[in-house]
């Protein structure tokens, strides 16, 4: 985690608490190497993600699509 915290511009705190969440989220895995913690990028973390911001941008663009039509009708 030190070297990961020493390339971006926040505290090690932060970056540690950004990983806790995307462990719980279940996008990364988690496991100590004597002193080091080692985290991986989980393929089926990755699917759920890509499905779920498929859907959103499906659903976003949809709903733009209706409200420019609506616009365009009401002029």
């Amino acid at each position: 985690m030190a070297a990961l915290a020493a390339e971006l511009p926040v505290s090690r705190p932060a970056v540690s608490q950004h990983l806790r969440i995307l462990r719980e989220a279940r996008l990364v895995t988690h496991r100590s190497e004597g002193t080091r913690h080692v985290y991986e990028v989980t393929p089926e973390g990755l699917d759920e993600l890509r499905e779920w911001l498929d859907t959103f941008w499906a659903d976003a663009l949809y709903r733009f699509k209706d409200a420019a039509e609506q616009r365009g009708r009401a002029r």
